[in-house]
Formats: structure tokens, sequence, C-alpha cells
């Protein structure tokens, strides 16, 4: 809390000597010549002197401490905008970010997760890359091939229509499964740009819905990418259900 208003003391200070030398200089008007003699005397010239001096002291001071305050509001201001500063960096690098790549990697083992890769699925695929990398058609087959070598099924790019069958439906999706996780483990996200993990949650559900059903596979990799990227569940739920809604509202459209 602030006790003194240090302006207000030199303005006093100031208005004080003023009148202090007004008072002194009417006083003397009316003295005997005697009297002006002693005021006008060197003794009383330097008590007048030295009361001025005290004045410009006082009033240096008073200047002094302006400037300290003054520094010490800057100063604390810029220590307020460094924190706020921090706190947006760590709540921004608090949720996982992936690269393009990876993202769309992850993008389409979700593709391959129900065993069918559909039309839909592809075009919308293809809209996300090209959207998000202007070199997309020139890495989008060794990319393609990864997933399928990671599912253990043969490529078959171009095909506009897959449909992969698995002996072991379990042993298929657990090798997807573990493909997706090595490319969501902690040590391979929290850069400084590409795709949020909600931002690429979205695009999942966006495919995952895209052919109008949203199966118990999709679902299973969607939600275990979720838990892994840090995505709340009650947002991933709002997610799905706003998702779900424009779709159905496309297809009533058309």
């Amino acid at each position: 809390m602030q006790l003194f208003d240090i302006n207000k003391i030199k303005d006093s200070v100031s208005k004080s000597a003023d009148e202090i030398r007004k008072t002194i200089s009417d006083a003397a008007e009316k003295l005997p010549e005697p009297a002006k003699n002693i005021i006008n005397s060197e003794a009383v010239k330097d008590m007048a002197e030295k009361g001025q001096n005290m004045m410009d002291a006082l009033k240096a001071k008073g200047d002094e401490l302006t400037a300290v305050r003054n520094a010490d509001r800057k100063e604390r201001a810029d220590e307020a905008k460094i924190a706020l500063d921090a706190a947006l960096t760590n709540e921004r690098n608090s949720e996982a970010m992936f690269s393009v790549r990876d993202a769309l990697r992850i993008m389409y083992s979700l593709m391959l997760i129900d065993g069918i890769v559909s039309p839909e699925e592809g075009k919308k695929f293809d809209e996300m890359g090209l959207a998000y990398d202007q070199d997309f058609d020139i890495f989008k087959k060794q990319l393609i091939d990864e997933s399928y070598t990671a599912a253990q099924s043969e490529s078959a790019l171009g095909v506009e229509f897959v449909s992969i069958e698995s002996e072991d439906s379990g042993e298929y999706y657990d090798q997807i499964h573990d493909y997706v996780e090595n490319l969501i483990r902690e040590d391979n996200f929290y850069r400084t740009e590409g795709v949020q993990a909600k931002e690429l949650i979205r695009n999942l559900l966006v495919i995952a819905h895209s052919e109008g059903e949203y199966s118990t596979e999709e679902r299973r990799l969607i939600r275990f990418i979720a838990g892994k990227t840090g995505v709340d569940d009650k947002v991933l739920t709002e997610m799905e259900q706003t998702i779900s809604g424009q779709k159905a509202i496309e297809t009533a459209e058309h």
C-alpha cells in the first residue's frame, strides 16, 4: 500500500519554500532599516541558501524515488509478461503435436483397421494430405506401403476399393495398433509445429464417418489414440457427436 504520494510532497515542498520566501520578503519590507540590514546580512543569506539547498536536495530525492517507483512498475510489468508468455507456451506445448507425415500415417492406419479402405475414405485422405503438404503425391505411395506392411498385407495402391481378409481379426487389429502406438509414443511429439492431437482426432473421425459407418475397430483405435495423446474423454465424445451429426445432415441432403 502506498503511504505517501511523492508528487504531492514535491509540490508541497515547492509551494512551502515559495510561501516562506514571500512571507519573509513581505515582512522585511515592513521592518525598520536596522532590521532590514540584518535580514540582508551575509549570515541570513547563508541560512537562506542552506534552506534552499535542503529544499533542492529533498526535491532531488523525490525525483529519485519517483524514478525507482516507475522502474519497479516496469520491472513488475515485464515479469508479468514473461510469466504470461511462459504459461501460454506451456499450455500450447501441453498438447501432443505430430509431424504431418506421422499424422497421415496414423490416418491411413485407421482406414485399414476395419479391413476395408473405401473410395470415400481414400478421397478424404487425399484431400487432407494435399491440404497439409504440397508434396503429398510424392511420398503418398511410400506412406501407404508402410501402413500395409505394418498390417502385413500386400499394397493395393491404385485399387479404388480394398478389402482385406485376415485369418485372425484380433491379430490384424493388434498389428496396426502396435504400428500406431509406435507413432504416438511420447518422445515423438511435443513439437513446435505440426498437427495437434485434437486436430488429428477430428480428422480421424471425419475419415471414419466418411463411408457412413463408424465401425467398432475405428472407434476403438481412435479412443486409444485420444487417451495416449491427452485428449479428454468428454471432449472426444463431443467431437464424435458433432462429426456424426454433420455426416447425418450431409447424407440427408443427398
